[in-house]
């Protein structure tokens, strides 16, 4: 049917049984259409440069009215005539909305970032944790919104709060990996913000046991194993003053994993989440090594690390204690036989009673490092023990060698004071 698509026409139209169209003849490709159920749609029909035959919808009657509907024909009539796909500019800006809409931070965090993490990255909660954290008032923010004018106005906000710049630098290293997966994936076109990390001392920590103070730790954790023990024993004579049954007697080697694994930790250097991650079958206790899959390495390099006497006589035991407690192929096992999460608390009440300032878990790795080094290790066997992929991290512990820095240092006041005297002129 065709007929001038007015006001009046158009409110007048009656629906039929099958879909009807009524064309305008005086604007080519205007077009209404009336379906069975009475809605009323505005349509512009088209070909770009001979191609396959398009539809533009452009809405609804009353919503639209006649006039208006046949202004926006003519203007995307004039667009078809410059080569202008409408329909599928059209669905380009509709595709851009939605993308803007769910593309926040939070959004994307929830919907692609923390699935793709979970599969990936070992340590998915914490890095998540940590980004919904240093970065709660961005959430709700577009990705692309989170430019470098932004990044900058909140690293000095951390700067003037106290923070270090080496923790600035870490929390948005997560971010702009984030931020990466976001362009791999197409949510992002480019990078939103561009910073040069902030200058940080790149010696690094160093911290490790003086003798007195390992020694301190050693006692601790016996007198921790002592005095679990002796609360089970008083434990069980309250339960038998009250006619209850006692528990078992604590008389195996080991208390719990703690000490173990702080022995274990001392001997080889080996990180908290390869200590928990490390199944009986990568350790072999005849030829006395131990297998750090690359599954479980930061690098994700497999390597090997012997057992000195102290840390294969530990395994040894714990292995003994833990076959006849546990089927768990892990070492160290957790809750229902999966790997263990966190030692924080019993750590802690250890270190609290062995007096020991600034010394965290992974000192302990520092202090393995230290006393290779002290004792004439080379720097490149040091880094194959701890699992570094060059000779960059293990360069902190140079100064520990024997004639190292100080040894230096005496060299030159020897040839100083073997250095000829020069005559006093005035004494001349």
């Amino acid at each position: 049917m065709q007929a001038k698509l007015t006001q009046q026409l158009v409110r007048a139209a009656q629906a039929g049984t099958t879909d009807l169209t009524i064309t305008d003849p005086s604007l080519l490709g205007f077009e209404l259409r009336i379906r069975p159920s009475g809605t009323k749609t505005w349509v512009f029909r088209y070909r770009v440069n001979g191609g396959p035959q398009r539809r533009l919808r452009l809405g609804c009657f009353p919503g639209l009215p006649a006039e208006e509907a046949r202004k926006l024909a003519l203007a995307a009539a004039a667009d078809v005539a410059k080569g202008i796909d409408v329909q599928a500019r059209k669905e380009a800006a509709k595709a851009e909305a939605i993308r803007q809409r769910s593309s926040t931070l939070r959004v994307f965090i929830e919907d692609r970032y923390e699935p793709w993490a979970s599969s990936y990255l070992r340590t998915c909660k914490f890095q998540i944790k940590r980004i919904r954290s240093d970065f709660r008032a961005w959430l709700d923010m577009p990705l692309g919104s989170i430019d470098t004018a932004l990044v900058e106005k909140w690293r000095g906000e951390r700067l003037a709060d106290g923070n270090q710049p080496v923790t600035i630098n870490r929390n948005l290293q997560r971010l702009h990996a984030l931020m990466t997966k976001a362009i791999e994936w197409g949510v992002l076109d480019q990078h939103p913000f561009a910073v040069r990390p902030l200058e940080t001392d790149r010696t690094g920590r160093v911290r490790y046991l003086e003798e007195d103070e390992e020694q301190q730790l050693r006692d601790a954790l016996i007198a921790r194993e002592d005095l679990r023990r002796r609360e089970r024993d008083s434990f069980n004579q309250w339960r038998v003053a009250r006619d209850k049954p006692v528990l078992p007697r604590r008389d195996e080697t080991y208390v719990d994993h703690l000490k173990p694994i702080v022995l274990v930790a001392l001997n080889t250097g080996m990180r908290r989440g390869e200590l928990f991650h490390v199944k009986w079958t990568d350790v072999n206790l005849k030829t006395g090594w131990v297998t750090i899959a690359g599954r479980t390495s930061k690098n994700k390099q497999t390597r090997r690390v012997p057992l000195n006497r102290e840390a294969l006589a530990v395994l040894e035991s714990w292995r003994k204690q833990s076959a006849a407690n546990t089927a768990s192929p892990y070492v160290f096992p957790g809750e229902g036989n999966r790997p263990l999460t966190t030692i924080t608390k019993a750590w802690r009440t250890v270190r609290k009673a062995a007096g020991l300032s600034d010394f965290h878990f992974h000192d302990l790795r520092h202090h393995f490092a230290s006393r290779l080094v002290q004792s004439g290790v080379d720097l490149n066997t040091v880094r194959e023990l701890l699992g570094h992929a060059d000779l960059h991290m293990v360069l902190r512990y140079a100064h520990l060698a024997p004639g190292g820095l100080a040894s230096a240092v005496e060299k030159v006041a020897r040839v100083v004071a073997e250095a000829p005297k020069v005559p006093d002129r005035k004494a001349a």
